[in-house]
């Protein structure tokens, strides 16, 4: 590997663990699992209607677990599922005004800081780092799809 390379690697891999830190050390003080906060995040701070294996997609979650952390919502009486009209067995996740109001205090601090974080850049800066940040994941998607393919080619 080009030194270069390594180095860039190096820097980008310990950048990604150390926000994943943040967000970590955040999430601690909330009495909840980090899956459960990506579950309550999806659910509060974004917009748009999600099933469980929309959540599961977007944060690289097991199906068990958010099946599990859905289901503990269900029981708190915080969620509610609607089945998704001509897919079968996939159900949208619906928040009741008492989980929405359990939901915003996990996650509206959280929330808040990233936007005081973002409002540090500019929109080019964001779409700059944005746009290469995407770049990256699919060119890196690529070569371990490829590494994987080959290395099953070669033990056979």
């Amino acid at each position: 590997m080009n030194a270069g390379y390594k180095e860039h690697v190096s820097l980008i891999n310990k950048q990604i663990k150390e926000l994943i830190g943040i967000y970590r050390d955040a999430v601690k003080n909330l009495d909840i699992s980090e899956s459960e906060f990506w579950v309550w995040y999806t659910l509060i701070a974004l917009d748009g209607d999600y099933t469980q294996q929309d959540i599961c997609t977007m944060w690289s979650l097991p199906k068990q677990t958010v099946n599990t952390i859905i289901t503990h919502l269900r029981l708190k009486k915080y969620a509610y599922l609607e089945a998704v009209p001509g897919r079968r067995r996939h159900k949208t996740i619906y928040l009741t005004e008492e989980g929405k109001k359990y939901g915003e205090n996990l996650v509206r601090p959280i929330s808040s800081a990233e936007n005081r974080a973002f409002e540090k850049f500019s929109a080019e800066q964001l779409d700059l780092v944005s746009n290469a940040f995407a770049q990256y994941i699919e060119v890196m998607r690529q070569e371990f799809c490829t590494e994987t393919t080959e290395r099953g080619a070669r033990e056979r």
